[in-house]
């Protein structure tokens, strides 16, 4: 799904952008105005005497956008950007592929006027903004549906998608993230109501430079919802928060959509969980589900009622544990005329199952063995009991199948694993009949790198930790580090693991810098083996997060508590966002605080629920990679 094509609505935002700026230049992702910009995005400098007067740029005969215009052309590191549009106070811009992260130099000259200036501006591998409909970089979001390419608001079904999915998709308009490696997107209404969305695509906006979006799915709970704030994040940075509305489906439209149940197989006298669900929330007396078995082996409600403002609803289904034959049974849930079913099959009690499955050590170093075991309810047969084995994960490939021997309830096995670069996860599965179980498999390299803060501000200190894939031997490991660039970031010559161990630490000093430096330290363990990680080494003022903490730290639910993010230094022009989490449904946090503009710390509300018992509730603030928690007692 892309925009609508031969739209150029995106060069005509660009060139309405308005920002108050005194020299020397700045340079800001275009669509949030955060100081920060990525290669391929959107950029716009503000300054004075940019140019000699305003031009907008057309596409040459090749469809490219011009690197001079109106005299004036932009270089960052020595290569030429493509330009949008330029005048004396702004320049829209494309930042070129070739940015690498960190500072990078920017000089903008016009062979008009005869000016020539000199700056620097900060590039991150992503650093997503989202387009703003008033191009302001808050508010109403650039966002159309992405079938129609029609605006808000939005429905949370979109007839035309045509088939059975009627599903909306949202088209984002952003900049600055086509080259992360993840991308979230969450939502909140009004009520505090959070929605994780489905990202569906994320990345270039075809056929528009520098433009990217985001496709996302609305769940059928958002219908009614009214303004919800979304913030789309990438695994380092977060674009700044927007708004979209959504409207209400008709009540005469609110139609079952679904009859899911927990497993598809159950042992006789064992029960499942069924769930009906419906294509938005029913409304104010609920929607009554009629529900209905094919076979007198199963025990289920003659209904279940969905209940107002809810999309789904769960019920009960328990089998007789008399069953001695293998059956399957259609459960059948039926309302306002639509009628959906779900197959259960049911097996005798006494059926061979797979009981278990384990895996030992649970981390091995790539290119070593690890071991797996199966274990069954009963001993095997006359020709044994063969389980099959898969892994989502190349680097840990156990054999197809193994078979427990006649009269035996287990087995062992070898998993071989790849020599990896960098700590692979993979989920290895043992199945029986319809019986599955899975375990966790971690393949580490044989060296790694990782630092406790990928930036600091020159003249602090960073620690750093070197694991090996296996424990020490009986003398340890001895590790050799370096630093590409030791006049600002030095590490030592080497660190000692010790014996039994996989990891040591140690730290890093730097110097105070006016531009900000990216540093590599390798770590060394042999001359084919070796590691690295990089760490920005800041100016100060260039303020990182520093701390989370709450007061009170113990509420009674229904009060709220005040956390406080707190910076290394004063928060730059624009301010600094903080994405926040909770893991508890009793401790609601905002999706996004922003630190304001010159200040090193600012406040937000924990707002808190009655919980049936104690709980603590974990506060996660995560700004520039940079991440702090802290804890809520709710009782």
């Amino acid at each position: 799904m892309s925009m609508r094509p031969g739209s150029l609505w995106w060069l005509a935002l660009l060139a309405s952008l308005s920002f108050a700026q005194t020299q020397p230049f700045a340079v800001v992702s275009a669509a949030s105005y955060q100081a920060v910009v990525a290669p391929d995005s959107l950029a716009t400098i503000f300054g004075v005497n940019l140019a000699a007067a305003a031009a907008s740029a057309t596409l040459d005969a090749n469809g490219q956008l011009p690197t001079v215009l109106g005299g004036t052309t932009v270089m960052v590191d020595g290569v030429a950007a493509a330009l949008i549009y330029v005048s004396p106070s702004q320049i829209n811009l494309a930042i070129p592929g070739a940015a690498t992260a960190g500072a990078s130099s920017v000089v903008v000259e016009s062979s008009i006027t005869g000016g020539k200036q000199a700056g620097t501006m900060q590039v991150a591998t992503s650093a997503p903004g989202v387009f703003t409909a008033d191009a302001s970089g808050k508010g109403a979001g650039a966002i159309l549906n992405a079938v129609t390419y029609l605006g808000a608001p939005f429905l949370v079904e979109t007839p035309e998608n045509g088939g059975s999915d009627l599903r909306t998709r949202l088209a984002v308009y952003s900049t600055g993230l086509r080259h992360a490696g993840q991308v979230l997107a969450q939502g909140q209404d009004a009520t505090g109501t959070r929605y994780n969305f489905t990202v569906e695509y994320a990345g270039a906006a075809p056929g528009y430079f520098g433009l990217d979006q985001v496709n996302i799915v609305l769940p059928p709970e958002l219908d009614g919802a009214g303004v919800v704030s979304l913030l789309v994040t990438t695994e380092s940075a977060a674009a700044n928060m927007v708004t979209f509305q959504m409207g209400s489906l008709p009540s005469t439209a609110i139609r079952l959509t679904g009859l899911n149940l927990s497993q598809s197989f159950v042992n006789a006298g064992d029960s499942v969980t069924g769930t009906v669900e419906l294509n938005a929330p029913a409304r104010s007396a609920g929607l009554p589900v009629s529900l209905r078995s094919s076979s007198p082996a199963i025990q289920l409600p003659l209904s279940v009622t969905i209940p107002a403002g809810q999309a789904s609803a769960q019920f009960s289904i328990a089998t007789s544990a008399t069953v001695t034959t293998v059956g399957t049974a259609t459960i059948t849930a039926q309302a306002g005329g639509v009628t959906e079913t779900a197959t259960l099959e049911i097996d005798p009690p006494s059926a061979l199952q797979l009981a278990a499955f384990t895996v030992a050590p649970s981390s091995v170093q790539g290119g070593l063995s690890a071991l797996g075991t199966v274990v069954l309810n009963g001993t095997a047969q006359a020709g044994g009991s063969k389980i099959a084995l898969a892994s989502d994960n190349a680097a840990a490939q156990p054999p197809a199948s193994v078979t427990i021997p006649f009269n035996s309830s287990s087995t062992t096995f070898s998993i071989p694993t790849s020599v990896v670069t960098a700590a692979e996860t993979a989920n290895l599965t043992a199945t029986l009949g319809r019986i599955s179980d899975t375990a966790q498999l971690i393949v580490a390299p044989a060296l790694q790198v990782t630092l406790t803060s990928s930036s600091v501000i020159g003249g602090n200190s960073v620690s750093g930790t070197v694991t090996i894939g296996s424990p020490a031997p009986l003398a340890g490991v001895n590790v050799n580090l370096q630093s590409d660039n030791p006049t600002i970031a030095q590490a030592p010559f080497s660190v000692n693991i010790p014996s039994g161990q996989n990891s040591a630490t140690f730290t890093i000093t730097t110097i105070l810098v006016t531009v900000s430096r990216t540093v590599k330290i390798t770590a060394t363990l042999s001359p084919t083996q070796s590691a690295s990680a990089t760490l920005a080494v800041n100016p100060p003022g260039s303020a990182t997060l520093a701390g989370l903490s709450i007061a009170p730290p113990q509420v009674t639910g229904g009060a709220n508590a005040t956390a406080t993010v707190t910076l290394t230094g004063a928060a730059p022009a624009g301010g600094t966002g903080v994405t926040v989490q909770s893991n508890s449904t009793y401790a609601m946090v905002p999706l996004l605080v922003t630190v304001p503009q010159g200040l090193a710390a600012t406040t937000f509300t924990i707002t808190t629920t009655h919980p049936p018992s104690a709980q603590t509730a974990t506060i996660t603030a995560t700004a520039g990679g940079v991440t702090k928690t802290a804890t809520l007692t709710v009782e």
